[in-house]
């Protein structure tokens, strides 16, 4: 998609030449003498950027009459002030008044054009930011559950957003890592700037160092995030030429970017990596830099005991996040739920319960049918031994033990070794299970 930029200049020279430079970088461009004409096409046309001369026709402070109206009438549109020698202290007043930088006359092209890329593109990154906050990006999400690590998580990421210090995030995949990483830059002093993500397992692996630091006239994804926070999704599959550069910038506040020289950046680095590669190939100094905080978070099948929780979160929600009326799921569900192993985290269980509200769309009840096939396969394997066509051909004593040992393993798996919850649910006080536990040699890990 083109971006569309508006000129508004009295000299019919400098439209022109502005125009045709933008023109030729692929921008589409509507020239204008006065404040008229630019009011006209604001009306009419959404703008990504506005150059706006100082001195409009006899009136040397005219240009800064027009950005007040434009600030209060189209304040998303980054404004570039085109300036003569003479008024550079107003310019420098002008971007004080919310003007996004300056421009001297004579212009020098590439700083036109580098002005031009960076404003549109920042604009870019801001409105994404405005679109997470108000869609709230899973937001919520944070926290939920019951295990000790779901209550600890807000008090950690509150107090990592307090401080300007990175953060290295040892996940799995399907965790929402970056809701993880918004919230804490959505509570931090960069809250203002851009949040900028960047995956480093991109397939296009020739192209990242080019795209993360920047190549000629073209800003990096590092420079964009500047002010704000860069988000490094699997960082550990960064080349080793990447991670040198990387530590670099993190050692030195700068980057060298050939045709521009030395660029210095101030962006707050915030790293994921995935707990199931090895780190032993990465650059040690740069991950000692890079692991000022570290957060760890576990895979659901190790926190069962938030499973049901998260469940419970996408369908309060369902309206919001799938436009789907909310219905629950019969028991039998709830424990089919609760015993899968969930490889693909929380965002399979925002999958899987809005494919389970689509199966159940003419139903009261979310039922077993409802559910996907590999979460009822996965079950039906797990329970296989409570098959009464296996207990059939033994005495009632063998029977009805072999059945008491695959229910309860099954039981402490559910509820992640935590006696008294298993305890509650089977219906036995916590000393009688545990005795019963012990007559049929069941190992567990008792309640933390």
């Amino acid at each position: 998609m083109k971006n569309n930029i508006l000129i508004i200049d009295d000299d019919a020279e400098v439209r022109s030449l502005i125009s045709d430079v933008l023109s030729d970088e692929g921008y589409t461009t509507y020239p204008v003498s006065n404040e008229t004409e630019a009011f006209s096409n604001l009306k009419k046309q959404e703008f990504d950027l506005i150059f706006l001369d100082l001195w409009i026709g006899e009136d040397e402070s005219a240009g800064l009459k027009i950005l007040d109206k434009i600030k209060m009438q189209y304040a998303e549109i980054p404004v570039v002030i085109i300036s003569g020698h003479g008024t550079i202290d107003v310019a420098v007043s002008a971007i004080q008044n919310g003007a996004f930088d300056f421009i001297e006359k004579p212009f020098v092209i590439d700083r036109l054009l580098l002005t031009a890329n960076q404003a549109i593109e920042i604009n870019r990154l801001r409105k994404e930011n405005l679109k997470l906050k108000n869609n709230r990006m899973d937001l919520d999400v944070i926290g939920v559950g019951k295990s000790q690590f779901a209550i600890n998580l807000k008090t950690t990421l509150d107090k990592a957003s307090q401080t300007n210090s990175r953060v290295f995030i040892e996940t799995y995949p399907g965790m929402g890592t970056e809701n993880v990483v918004f919230y804490i830059h959505r509570r931090s002093s960069r809250k203002d700037y851009p949040f900028v993500h960047f995956n480093c397992s991109s397939d296009a692996k020739d192209k990242i160092e080019a795209e993360l630091f920047g190549k000629d006239k073209t800003s990096g994804y590092l420079e964009k995030a500047n002010f704000g926070t860069l988000f490094l999704e699997n960082v550990t599959e960064l080349s080793q030429d990447c991670q040198r550069y990387l530590l670099q910038y993190i050692q030195e506040g700068r980057i060298y970017i050939e045709n521009r020289g030395n660029v210095y950046v101030d962006a707050r680095i915030i790293c994921s990596h995935n707990a199931n590669f090895d780190l032993s190939d990465f650059n040690q100094d740069l991950f000692y830099r890079l692991n000022i905080i570290n957060i760890k978070v576990p895979e659901l099948k190790n926190r069962r005991e938030d499973i049901l929780p998260l469940v419970d979160y996408y369908l309060k929600n369902s309206d919001s996040f799938f436009g789907l009326k909310s219905k629950p799921f019969t028991d039998e569900c709830r424990a089919i739920l609760q015993t899968y192993e969930w490889p693909g985290n929380v965002y399979q269980i925002k999958s899987i319960v809005e494919n389970s509200l689509i199966n159940a769309l003419e139903d009261v009840y979310i039922t077993k049918k409802d559910l996907p096939a590999e979460l009822t396969t996965s079950t039906r394997d797990k329970f296989e031994s409570l098959d009464i066509s296996k207990l059939i051909a033994l005495p009632l004593r063998d029977a009805r033990e072999a059945f008491e040992i695959d229910y309860l393993n099954a039981q402490i798996e559910r509820f992640s070794g935590n006696i008294s919850k298993t305890a509650e649910f089977v219906g036995m006080e916590r000393s009688a299970l545990h005795r019963k536990l012990k007559s049929l040699k069941l190992k567990h890990s008792d309640e933390k």
